[in-house]
């Protein structure tokens, strides 16, 4: 237990003594779409399976640390309600999850070099905040991704993933 990340102690902890948020899609809609800006650009969808589990979604361009098409696939848990719609008209839930991300990278080492290909599959573990309101057919979103790549440029990397975004609900 000695090399044991504290951090990570903290969040299982978190996740063992918070009950579930009663979170769902706005205005009882399962699917949402729309678009995110950060790492990766593109779409993004959501679908919820309960009031307090989902399934996130996005495809798009990544820039950082090589650039070309990514998609991930997170499963996220709404674990804390932070405000209540009788204090604002919309919920504002903290999530956290885990998932996968595909990428296929260009980059240059130089840049009088010539480009280098290359493919990424890593795991990822994100966690946010997703504000949905209680009139409309909308969230909007911010999310912090750490994560680690496995197939890459080099066989082992870390990379940081972080998006602002919006879906419609259907």
């Amino acid at each position: 237990m000695r090399n044991f990340p504290k951090w990570l102690l903290f969040v299982l902890l978190f996740l063992l003594l918070t009950k579930p948020a009663a979170a769902e899609g706005p205005q009882g809609k399962p699917f949402g779409l729309g678009l995110s800006l950060g790492e990766p650009a593109g779409l993004s969808a959501k679908l919820w399976f309960d009031r307090a589990s989902a399934l996130d979604l996005a495809f798009g361009y990544g820039f950082w640390p090589h650039g070309g098409p990514a998609f991930y696939a997170d499963y996220v848990y709404h674990v804390y309600e932070a405000v209540k719609p009788g204090m604002a008209p919309f919920h504002l839930y903290l999530y956290l999850g885990g998932g996968l991300k595909l990428a296929a990278w260009y980059y240059r080492d130089h840049p009088d070099e010539e480009r280098h290909y290359g493919f990424g599959l890593g795991v990822r573990f994100p966690f946010g905040l997703t504000m949905v309101f209680t009139k409309a057919p909308f969230d909007v979103f911010l999310e912090l991704v750490p994560a680690m790549a496995f197939i890459s440029p080099a066989p082992l990397y870390f990379d940081f993933d972080g998006c602002l975004g919006g879906r419609f609900y259907f």
